[in-house]
């Protein structure tokens, strides 16, 4: 008895133990969509692609090095000398070796910055896929804990509806009830089974949502409690957090840069070229008089665009309007971002006060039920006013549900109108994933 009775302490112990560590709570599941989603990753990898163009541009500020070796077989024939005496036919072959370094000096510097910029674009670029990923997984988990409350409350419901058809034909049968009385049971039955059907169908899908986002479906998913993600406390606050953070706004503001770096690029089209360049040789049998000979040569080249047609001009003119073009989107783009964030803001304020709105419902609502439940109970109330109150509760909790999942994603759309919806900010705890893996070798 004691051995059996120890074995059932220990299977409880077990069991507590493996359903707390089995579950999992909103930020592992953020972990687990920032190092898995594959939308994140696609866009990590356009960064590390923006990361080499930049490599690339530094290539104009450093010597370029060529090797060549080239063979050539000469035949000569029908030859005469100055008398007209016919010369006997010869053959030549010739072989260069040669190593040439060359390098272009002030060139492509607006190009470089531009790259440089979008470097910065691309960085901001991810960021802006970071939040909207992140914001899509904190959707997602919250909607399946919605989805299960609500699959929970309908079949409570379901469960209530039932034993209370049970109960009026008990009391139908005995008189105490009218046969109307059953029939709105009844009809509260069929309308509670098919609430818990939807209720159903909704969880499936929000479960497929969660999978498709966060890369696994859930299990044991935590309730969100004493969520602290270090809000602004201010519109003002939320507005200056937006105006520095956000990265729509900051790709607007980089493109506008860009594009008078390449308006000077497009300007550098005007000026001279120089470059200078050094190449040594080596060649074998060069004439029938000379059988070896090591060659060096330096050139400095200076190259003046004189007319191309009227191509550099068009290119300059069509750098200028897409400049003015860029500053256009920046100002837009700065209205639009304190628009956005007002109206996250209050979003916000407005999801606070119909979560505590709700939250009275419900209250009251519960208390109501259980008082006509008791006059039911008593005779005082009639089968009509329980179900009048038991759809109003069930009403109640389920708008108490979207409130509460309302509010949470509000808090997350506040962050991510100010920038600071990212693995960062929330302090997960993973690596960080950063693209510029490879940006030492712009040195070499």
């Amino acid at each position: 008895m004691k051995i059996l009775k120890q074995f059932l302490i220990f299977n409880i112990v077990f069991f507590i133990i493996g359903g707390v560590a089995s579950s999992e709570d909103l930020f592992q599941s953020l972990i687990s969509t920032y190092i898995n989603n594959k939308e994140l990753n696609s866009q990590r990898e356009k960064a590390k692609a923006v990361n080499e163009e930049l490599i690339q541009s530094y290539a104009i500020l450093k010597p370029s090095i060529t090797g060549t070796f080239s063979q050539s077989d000469y035949l000569n024939e029908g030859q005469k000398n100055q008398s007209g005496s016919s010369i006997a036919d010869s053959n030549l072959q010739t072989k260069k070796k040669a190593i040439k370094v060359e390098q272009k000096i002030l060139q492509g510097i607006p190009n470089i910055l531009a790259s440089k910029t979008n470097v910065k674009i691309s960085s901001n670029e991810l960021k802006f896929v970071e939040q909207n990923v992140l914001l899509k997984a904190v959707t997602a988990y919250t909607s399946v804990l919605a989805s299960k409350k609500r699959l929970d409350i309908t079949r409570d419901n379901l469960d209530l509806a039932d034993k209370q058809v049970e109960l009026d034909k008990s009391r139908y049968e005995r008189g105490a009830i009218k046969l109307s009385d059953l029939a709105q049971s009844e009809s509260s039955l069929a309308d509670a089974k098919a609430k818990f059907i939807r209720s159903e169908n909704s969880f499936a899908v929000s479960e497929k949502d969660y999978e498709n986002i966060i890369g696994y479906l859930p299990k044991n998913l935590e309730t969100i409690k004493n969520l602290d993600l270090n809000l602004p406390k201010s519109l003002e606050e939320t507005l200056e957090l937006a105006s520095l953070n956000n990265p729509e706004l900051l790709i607007s503001k980089l493109n506008f840069e860009k594009s008078n770096y390449l308006l000077k690029g497009a300007a550098e089209k005007f000026a001279p070229k120089a470059s200078v360049s050094f190449e040594v040789s080596e060649n074998e049998d060069v004439s029938s008089n000379i059988s070896e000979r090591d060659q060096s040569q330096f050139e400095a080249k200076v190259e003046i665009p004189l007319y191309s047609g009227g191509k550099n001009y068009s290119f300059y003119q069509q750098k200028k309007a897409l400049k003015i073009s860029a500053e256009l989107d920046y100002q837009d783009k700065q209205n639009e971002t304190r628009k956005n964030a007002t109206n996250v803001w209050s979003e916000y304020q407005l999801k606070k006060s119909e979560l505590n709105l709700a939250k009275a419902q419900l209250q009251a609502a519960e208390i109501a039920y259980e008082g006509i439940v008791q006059e039911y109970e008593s005779g005082t109330r009639d089968t009509l006013d329980v179900l009048n109150s038991r759809s109003l509760l069930l009403i109640a909790r389920l708008n108490f549900i979207d409130v509460e999942r309302d509010e949470i994603i509000s808090r997350f759309k506040l962050l991510q109108v100010t920038g600071n919806l990212t693995s960062l900010h929330l302090k997960l705890e993973t690596k960080q994933i950063n693209p510029k893996t490879n940006w030492i070798r712009h040195i070499f």
